[in-house]
Parts: structure tokens; sequence; C-alpha cells
């Protein structure tokens, strides 16, 4: 989430609405890394940037050379019906054989393609949710990728990748592949073409390879310094392209002044509030003592609820609670 830098102030100098705005500094668009949704769904939407990018992320991945790649950024896909959840991916990727050209329409077709990839970053803490927000995923993708005139082999394999920077099941691996099975036998082959795969970034159990602790490393902080190897350098290049584009650019301070904007509107709405809040405890404490002082005075309880009706426009109910709590 993009973060706003301000110059510092005393305490006395920050109305309520600033102090707010100190606690997410603006973090510039160069410093940003591949894990923020901003820069990572920019590299998407750049059309002359996306397919190498996720190309060579793919191939680092899967351990194995890809050589083409259509890529469809931020792609929705609706419930099954209208009050129904709907699922946007960040990268849809599909991988394309290399003798079917890349412009023509058969390589959208499911019958051709070998797999089909959703790449995911995800920093938000979402550990209890993630496996069945990914049985959710697989189903709707599943609904777009069969006509009913196809039969189910024509289903391609369904690979989501999810990214994460905390240990989604607490082992401390770097790379966690879920796939049906049979639990009876587990040696039994089950291929139904749907895999998840969790990616770790600071894993270090199993035995994943270095060019993809280096790509998890360099995701995670997005720098010269993380650079190791050809492929990461390319990356590096491309996103030193995307971060210098001024279209870039203006979409950050965009992204960013809306996000403050909403921060601020809670901010007000929270002020309001309490301001509600301290009202009516301010009430309440008013009515109590006028209670107290018309006993005091040796008015009679039914006196003392006569005039609390006058003075505050109480329904009956509200002064029988009141006369209840505080004539004692």
């Amino acid at each position: 989430m993009p973060e706003h830098t301000n110059t510092k102030l005393t305490p006395s100098q920050l109305s309520p609405a600033s102090a707010v705005k100190t606690k997410f500094p603006h973090r510039r668009l160069e410093d940003l890394n591949l894990l923020d949704d901003f820069l990572f769904r920019q590299m998407l939407l750049q059309e002359d940037i996306s397919e190498e990018f996720c190309r060579i992320l793919l191939s680092t991945i899967l351990g194995k050379p890809i050589r083409k790649v259509r890529v469809v950024p931020q792609k929705e896909i609706p419930g099954i019906d209208t009050h129904q959840h709907g699922i946007r991916m960040d990268a849809y990727i599909k991988t394309v054989p290399d003798d079917l050209s890349l412009t023509h329409e058969a390589s959208l077709d499911a019958e051709v393609l070998p797999a089909i990839y959703d790449i995911e970053p995800n920093t938000r803490y979402e550990k209890e949710t993630l496996p069945r927000r990914m049985r959710y995923y697989h189903g709707l993708i599943d609904t777009q990728l069969l006509a009913s005139d196809m039969s189910y082999r024509s289903l391609p394999e369904v690979v989501i990748i999810t990214i994460l920077p905390y240990d989604p099941f607490g082992k401390n691996r770097m790379v966690y592949t879920i796939q049906n099975q049979c639990l009876e036998e587990t040696s039994l082959p089950y291929d139904d073409g749907a895999k998840k795969i969790f990616l770790y970034t600071r894993g270090t159990k199993g035995n994943p390879s270095q060019e993809l602790c280096d790509m998890l490393k360099y995701l995670e902080e997005t720098t010269a310094k993380n650079v190791t190897n050809q492929d990461i350098a390319a990356v590096e290049s491309l996103v030193n392209k995307v971060k210098r584009r001024k279209e870039v650019s203006i979409s950050y301070m965009k992204s960013w002044e809306l996000e403050q904007m909403i921060r601020d509107e809670a901010t007000q709405e929270g002020l309001q509030k309490g301001r509600q809040i301290g009202k009516e405890e301010a009430r309440q404490e008013d009515i109590k003592i006028f209670i107290e002082t018309c006993r005091e005075f040796g008015a009679s309880k039914e006196d003392t609820a006569l005039k609390l009706a006058e003075k505050y426009h109480l329904s009956a109910d509200d002064i029988q609670n009141y006369m209840e709590n505080y004539w004692t």
C-alpha cells in the first residue's frame, strides 16, 4: 500500500487527520518492491513488458524454460450469479505452444493450451482463509474454460501461484505444492489438472533452486543489490523502465491520493463517532447529577421523573431506566 512521508511536526501542530497521515509515510515510486500491489500491477499493465516479465517469473518458479506466454492483467471473473463473489486475478497467464502464433486467436483456445497460470503476490495476512480462497478461485476459473460442446479432457491444467512474505502453513518451507490425492492410496495417480503453489519468500526448508531463492528475495526487496543472475537483471531492467514512465508516476500519485482520501474520510468518521459518544456520555452524566440533586433537595421521585421528561425530552422507558440507576 502506498505511504506518504510528511515534514516532522510537534504533537501540538498535528490535527487528528494530519496525525493519521504521519502513520502512512509516502514511499517513492522508485522504492516500491514487486510484492507491492501497485508495482506488480503496473508490470502487468505495460503491454511491451508484461509478457517478458511473466515469462521469466514463471520459468524461474517452475524451474523449466517457458518460451511464449499471453498475459491478461487484472482479469476479472464474475460469480455464477449476481449475488455471488467474483474474483480478480493479478496475472492470468496462458502458455502458448511454440508452433502457434501469439497473434492468432487459436492460441487462446483452451483445447490447444497446455496450462494456465495465475500469479498472486499477497502481502495481506490471510493465512486462515487462503485454502478455501484458492478452492473458490479454481472453481470460477474452470467455469470460463469449458464450453458446453467441449469434452472434460479439454480442460487445461490450472496452477494458482501465491507469493507471500509470511509462512502460510508454519513449516518454514519456501515452496508448498498442493494437489488432490486419494487418502487411502497415496501413491494412486489422481491428476485433475488443479494445482496450488504457495511461495514463502523467507522459507529455508526444502530444496528450492538458487534461482528461485534469489528471485523471491528480489521480489520482496527489489533493489540492484539483489540482482544475482541474468534473469533477475532482465527483470530489474523492466522494473526500471516501468518506474521511469510518466504515466506510471501519475497513476501512483493518484492511487496514493485516493488512499489518503479514504484514510482521511475514515478518520473524520471516527472523530465524528467519538464526538457523538462523548456527547452521549456527557448527557448521561448530566442526567445523573440532575436526579441526585433533585433527591438531595427533597423532590419526590414522581416529581423528579416529570422534571426529567420536561428537561431532557426522554421517553417513558428511558426515564424509568435512569431513575432505577441513579435514584439511590
